[in-house]
Formats: C-alpha cells, structure tokens, sequence
C-alpha cells in the first residue's frame, strides 16, 4: 500500500513543469524524504496555493490537523508558504526542482540524514543520464525534447559591450534593484558533489544560491538560507565574477525566484552540456565571447577560466567555440591583452512567467 502512496505522490509531483521517471532512485528518494502521511497529503495536494481553509475543504480533512502536517512538512522544504505574520498563508506542493532536491542543501548540512539523501540525489541524476543518454547524444532531438531551458544566463555586467542598447532584464544590477527580499543557501551541486567526495575544484563558494521575493521570505522564515541585504548581495556576486562563475537566472520575465552561480565541475546542468555538445539546459546571454586575433597573445590564460569549455588555443591565438559559449563574460577579465570582448548575437527576450509556477516551480 505505501509503494502506492509513494507512486501516486510522484506522479502528482510530474503535474508540475520539472517532471521525473518514476525509475527506483525517485521512488527510493521520495520514501526516504516523505513520511506516509506526508505522502498521503502529497499525493492528495491540489495543483497551485490554497489557504488552509479551502485545502481542509477540498481535501475534508480536519484544520488543525491539516494545518500541523502542512507546517511540518513546509519545516522540511515539502510544501511552499506564501504570506507572512497578518496575512492569510497560501500552501503549495513543492516541486522536484527547483525545491525539493535543493531543500536537501541549502542549510549546508552534512548530518547522515543529508549525506543519505544526496546518495540518493546522485543516484536519480545517474539513472536519468542512463535513459536519457541515447537522446542526449542527437542534441537537436533532446532540445526540442526538453523544451524551453528554465535558466539563462547573464553576462557580468562590466563586460557588457558599451555603448550599445541593454535591457534592464540583461542587467544583474537592474534585476537586483527591482527586488527587496533576497536570501543566500548553500549551492545544491556543490553540497552534493562534496558530500560526496568530490569537492569543487575551482574553489568556489558554496554559499551563493540567491533567492528573491516571496520564496526568499520563506527560505529564511524556514531557516533553509539567510537574508542578505542588497549591498551583501551585490559583494557575492561580485566575489561569484572573480571566481569566474556563472550567472543564471530564471528564464522568464516577472518574478525573479532563484539566481545560481555556476562552476563548470558541479553544476549538474553545465556538466551535461559539456558532456552533450549542443544540449541546451541553459539559454545562453544575449551575447558571445570574440576575440581580437591581431592583439591576442596566445597565452591561454582564459581557457580555465571558461566554465563551458567553448575557448581552446590554436597556433596564435585562442578561438572561441561560439555554439558553446553561453556570453557570461568571465574570460575578459583574464586576458592580459584584453583581446575578448562580448559581443551581441540575438535580441531575444525571455518569455512571460507561465501561469502554471506557483511558488518555487521552475
């Protein structure tokens, strides 16, 4: 009867735009991180945000009961709540990714609860790639497959050509003035790579997984990150850039959720695109890397420095694999000669926020 519950609650969770096989590791994963009756209510949850009162109706289920499992469950990062101190609260089912999967790291643990669970983690990513391998392998298949990627990145702002028209949604600096609330979590890849035994191998921080808004508020209402103010913010992001991470954001216009700052060695996302040449689960910047050949010296400086792995040294100079760059900017402030510079290559705009993301959803 509980396998049951725990394929049902699965298959209530791929009602949401991150979806998952129900292969052994999910399962395995769901029965580790959900109680029976936590899965009960998971399986039973309505899609969107709904007040406790019309969850209790819907589901006829008593309120103060209902309202107990809901904030033990929102305790562990299993149902999102939006509304603060007088306002009435709206409950959500969180999805795989982004939320559950990343509730697993943000507060940085590495109790053996944490470590059984990242096990698991990587085992779902494992079992995932050994499906989707064959069609990861035609990328222009797997694109189209996936669909819309649910990142994009944006350059580093220094770097962006000037002069030239950008539009305040291609400006981290525009993107962190319109919001008020931000909170910084433990990055989930590199939690889960070094819980594992595979630490970060540019040494990069791992606490830089920025949240804004309403989910913000309940990273740090719940404990799961701390708020930063935007000064704090902006010192991060800028010590993420002298890391030579990368920036990405959600991809979409409206209300920003999360920006990770990505390193090429364990971010899941990066990693299999390198591995897949021309899979694309990040849209790339409205920009790309070039290079002045008549001022490059050859040096090489920049090419660990790229998280995509899109520049390599020729005879002379470095070339830039323009189909791999993602035009986040990070070689030019390597290059002795300053012979990189981002240049504009689409005017692309990212679409409207889908009605269907409520709360954390990508």
């Amino acid at each position: 009867m509980s396998e049951d519950i725990y394929m049902k609650l699965g298959e209530r969770l791929n009602r949401n735009q991150v979806k998952l096989p129900m292969i052994d590791p999910v399962l395995a994963f769901l029965r580790e991180v959900f109680t029976e009756e936590q899965a009960r209510l998971g399986a039973e949850f309505p899609i969107g945000a709904h007040s406790l009162r019309s969850l209790a109706d819907l589901l006829k289920r008593d309120e103060a009961d209902l309202e107990r499992l809901l904030e033990e469950m929102a305790d562990e990062g299993l149902v999102f709540v939006e509304g603060r101190e007088s306002e009435e609260k709206k409950y959500s089912l969180s999805p795989f990714a982004p939320g559950i999967f990343e509730f697993q790291s943000l507060r940085g643990e590495e109790t053996d609860k944490v470590k059984r669970r990242l096990a698991l983690i990587r085992e779902i990513h494992e079992g995932l790639e050994a499906l989707a391998g064959d069609l990861f392998k035609n990328p222009e298949v797997a694109n189209e497959a996936l669909g819309t990627p649910g990142l994009r990145t944006l350059a580093v702002e220094s770097e962006l050509p000037a002069g030239s028209r950008v539009a305040t949604w291609e400006q981290i600096s525009e993107i962190v003035k319109r919001e008020e609330s931000f909170a910084v979590g433990t990055c989930a890849c590199r939690h889960e790579k070094s819980v594992n035994g595979e630490p970060c191998e540019i040494d990069a921080p791992k606490e830089a997984c920025i949240y804004f808004g309403k989910v913000a508020d309940f990273m740090i209402d719940r404990k799961f990150a701390r708020r930063y103010s935007r000064p704090e913010l902006l010192s991060l992001l800028k010590t993420c850039e002298e890391k030579g991470l990368v920036h990405n954001i959600n991809n979409f216009m409206g209300d920003n959720i999360v920006l990770c700052n990505c390193c090429g060695c364990c971010c899941n996302f990066l990693v299999r695109m390198k591995r897949y040449r021309g899979l694309k689960q990040v849209a790339g910047s409205n920009f790309v890397a070039r290079v002045d050949e008549g001022s490059c010296i050859g040096c090489g400086d920049c090419l660990d420095r790229c998280q995509m792995d899109a520049l390599e040294l020729g005879d002379e100079t470095v070339r830039v694999i323009e189909e791999y760059c993602l035009g986040c900017g990070n070689c030019m402030s390597v290059c002795p000669s300053e012979s990189l510079s981002l240049v504009r290559c689409l005017e692309g705009r990212p679409p409207e926020k889908p009605n269907k993301i409520v709360g954390l959803g990508l």
